[in-house]
């Protein structure tokens, strides 16, 4: 008889895509739109003959990737080095989800189809605001179809399920274990939709108006009006009326509150991440893909924030207990998979 596990979503997410120019490269190729790039897909890495292929590890990288050419618009060594430490954290994370499935399959396990929908659900509310066009349009960014993603969640939740089920002792937590928990990590929980901002906006665009200005000098531009602010030099009102090409310009910059949902997933990570009142930026606000315009560099001061509240613990008692259980189990886990690992025949090609 085929036994099927429960699912456990993870307690944490993860924090565009490659569609994002350097400031340097915004030259558009003949008849104005940028020419598509084929993504091919190869083997990233093997486990005992279980391929892993690069679309996997795109996949896994997007919602990184987009967070760092945000935050850091010349993609200078501090976004290459993190990018790099990201791809091997992700790439060293599927390797040993091969392990682990090796060992389910074995032992001729299931996974039931309601719980890998509930997972993906999860995975588009956190690292996509629940903007499922978004995801897809992510997905395609990645060279990879939702066939292959949900294969993917399949996996990881497998995982998830052969690491509560083989190191569980089956003692329950505690009532006070079961609240320490719930009180570190119930902000996970939250329906981050709901989350809304008040911030004020500063924007330059990449192709300015004047035919005699660079995007270079855009960024230039940018980087000192951020300093100005910085340095208490001039007001942000008076800085947005001065050199901001948005919409609200001439109310000082002021953006009325707004969801999160609403926003660029990448962008909301990084301004409901700052503290109200402090200078952020410049960041890259993306084009259009399909033509390049509108893109430019954003300055932004975060005015209010209000966060969704976290569920009560009696609806979420079952996470926060596998939470308990996992970390419980977290020493005799690690020193499993190191045994999987040390027979294992692993092979990596990027």
């Amino acid at each position: 008889m085929m036994k099927f596990f429960p699912v456990t979503l993870p307690v944490c997410a993860f924090l565009f895509v490659s569609g994002v120019l350097p400031v340097s490269a915004q030259e558009q190729p003949e008849a104005g739109r940028p020419k598509p790039q084929r993504v091919v897909n190869r083997i990233a890495a093997s486990v005992n003959g279980r391929p892993i292929t690069t679309a996997e590890v795109r996949a896994s990288l997007y919602p990184i990737l987009r967070e760092l050419q945000v935050l850091y618009p010349k993609q200078g060594p501090k976004f290459f080095s993190e990018l790099a430490n990201a791809k091997k954290m992700i790439l060293n994370d599927l390797i040993e989800r091969e392990l682990v499935l090796g060992e389910f399959e074995e032992k001729g396990y299931m996974m039931r189809d309601d719980h890998i929908e509930t997972a993906i659900n999860y995975h588009i509310l956190t690292r996509f605001n629940g903007n499922r066009d978004a995801f897809l349009k992510g997905l395609q960014a990645a060279g990879q179809n939702l066939t292959d993603f949900r294969e993917s969640i399949r996996k990881q939740e497998i995982v998830n399920a052969m690491r509560s089920s083989r190191f569980d002792r089956n003692i329950p937590p505690t009532p006070d274990e079961i609240n320490a928990e719930y009180q570190k990590i119930k902000s996970d929980f939250r329906d981050l939709t709901q989350d809304s901002i008040v911030y004020d906006k500063i924007f330059i665009p990449f192709i300015p108006y004047d035919p005699s200005k660079t995007p270079d000098d855009q960024f230039l531009l940018a980087e000192e009006v951020a300093k100005k602010l910085k340095n208490k030099e001039i007001s942000f009102a008076d800085a947005a009326k001065e050199y901001s090409s948005d919409s609200m310009a001439e109310k000082g910059g002021r953006w009325d509150r707004i969801k999160r949902g609403e926003l660029a997933a990448e962008f909301a990570s990084v301004v409901f991440s700052a503290p109200v009142g402090e200078i952020v930026g410049p960041l890259v606000d993306r084009p259009d893909p399909q033509t390049l315009q509108h893109g430019g560099f954003t300055i932004v001061r975060v005015v209010d924030k209000s966060l969704a509240p976290a569920p009560p613990l009696s609806k979420v008692k079952e996470e926060v207990d596998a939470s308990v259980r996992r970390k419980r189990s977290e020493e005799r886990y690690r020193q499993w998979v190191e045994r999987l690992r040390n027979k294992a025949i692993i092979r990596t090609f990027v």
